[in-house]
């Protein structure tokens, strides 16, 4: 059904690893928002690696334990002085090669190699992160090939990282992260069992499951990890608009509704989740409502061209003729192309306004071009018909949901015309 556009973004948005304060560096957003941790630096990294990075021969430590355990080498603690001053991937870089050194040479203590392995799984993930960044600045330059290019140098750090650091959830997390941006999402769900099974308090990682999960159309799976991040932390709205996603894809549209509201009622300010929360409405016929989040969502942002477009199909294809505003309707769509790129949708938005405010030349017209705009089959078929209804000289309109269990059965997807002759003038105008 038109109406309801199940914009999800891919993968919703997977969660920063950790909280602002954890120091964490986010990363590049191309198909997905992928987010990696920072680790801030090496001896916060050891928390979470079970390696001691504070230097044993402090002169405190070796006057207690010197005779026992053997003191990390020189060059050892000048590399780790050297991970608090790293800034850049040169810098990084250099540690990596000197931790590697250290590997590589015949003769060093146990403790040294145990040291530098850590060392290097801080030093890989940091670069990794970096690199992300790279990428990320490079895509909003248009220089799509090179960031995929370091892109994949980054997830090949990250990949090390694991080997290096096997029982540390941060490195798993990051890995999961860059294998999701590749699109290897079972090899991601893998990492990111991994890090919960290493840290099953972490609620972002239990996220993103969710959303590979969702990603991949197990809604089943997706719909128990996000319980069980909310169950860990209920003030994060994203959780329950994603878990409404789910349930939503699953047919049970009253338990989506619940996690939609819930999820505006968290977080009041973001005009995409009272879209969500309209848009659901609208498919479920549940026109006043719909109308009315529309409203909330741009009152939010008023930069938000996906309620624009989807309150002007409202206000155009509504079958409750006193929710129907012709100018308001060709208003909100010119706007919502104003501010977005132009696709099929838009036009067809558009022409729906055109139509329903009697100029079926332009919507003709416009309807033509949305056509020509799209290669999927379906919404080809879909968009041809209402443009032989307004060839006819017809609007068209939303069918009316007859109950709840017809919406989840597909009952209207073939039956979707109801034309109606436009009323001359453009009809009555009504402000909402």
């Amino acid at each position: 059904m038109r109406c309801f556009e199940a914009e999800f973004p891919a993968l919703n948005g997977l969660q920063p690893c950790a909280k602002k304060d954890d120091g964490i560096v986010k990363t590049r957003f191309v198909v997905l928002i992928g987010v990696v941790v920072g680790f801030g630096n090496a001896a916060t990294y050891a928390q979470s690696s079970r390696v001691d990075f504070q230097p044993r021969n402090s002169s405190a430590q070796v006057r207690t334990v010197a005779a026992e355990i053997p003191a990390v080498s020189q060059d050892l603690l000048q590399v780790y002085e050297n991970t608090k001053l790293a800034r850049n991937e040169e810098q990084v870089s250099s540690i990596i090669s000197d931790c590697r050194a250290v590997l590589a040479a015949r003769g060093r203590s146990k403790i040294d190699r145990d040291y530098a392995l850590s060392l290097l799984a801080w030093a890989l993930n940091r670069r990794g992160e970096m690199r992300s960044d790279r990428a990320a600045q490079l895509v909003e330059q248009g220089q799509l090939d090179m960031a995929d290019q370091v892109d994949r140098q980054a997830a090949e750090d990250f990949e090390a990282a694991v080997q290096y650091a096997p029982n540390n959830w941060r490195t798993h997390h990051n890995y999961a992260i860059s294998l999701a941006m590749k699109g290897n999402y079972q090899k991601a769900i893998e990492e990111l069992s991994q890090a919960i099974e290493l840290k099953p308090d972490y609620a972002n990682a239990l996220f993103n499951r969710g959303e590979l999960y969702f990603e991949l159309g197990d809604y089943s799976n997706a719909v128990a990890d996000y319980s069980s991040a909310i169950a860990l932390n209920s003030q994060d709205a994203q959780y329950f608009n994603s878990r409404g996603h789910s349930f939503f894809m699953l047919e049970q549209y009253e338990r989506a509704l619940a996690d939609y509201r819930k999820a505006t009622e968290v977080d009041r300010s973001n005009a995409g989740f009272q879209t969500d929360l309209a848009d659901a409405y609208q498919y479920m016929g549940m026109w006043q409502q719909a109308a009315q989040a529309y409203q909330a969502a741009v009152a939010s942002d008023n930069l938000f061209a996906r309620a624009y477009q989807n309150a002007a199909w409202l206000m155009a294809t509504c079958p409750d003729e006193s929710l129907r505003n012709p100018q308001l309707s060709l208003a909100a769509a010119r706007k919502a192309i104003e501010l977005s790129e132009r696709s099929s949708r838009g036009l067809d938005t558009l022409a729906a306004a055109n139509a329903v405010s009697g100029k079926m030349d332009e919507a003709v017209r416009l309807q033509s071009q949305a056509i020509a705009l799209t290669d999927d089959e379906k919404e080809k078929r879909e968009l041809s018909q209402r443009l032989e209804i307004y060839r006819r000289g017809s609007v068209y309109l939303q069918p009316k949901p007859l109950s709840l269990s017809s919406v989840a059965d597909g009952s209207d997807s073939e039956g979707r015309s109801q034309p109606i002759r436009a009323a001359s003038g453009g009809g009555q105008s009504r402000s909402r």
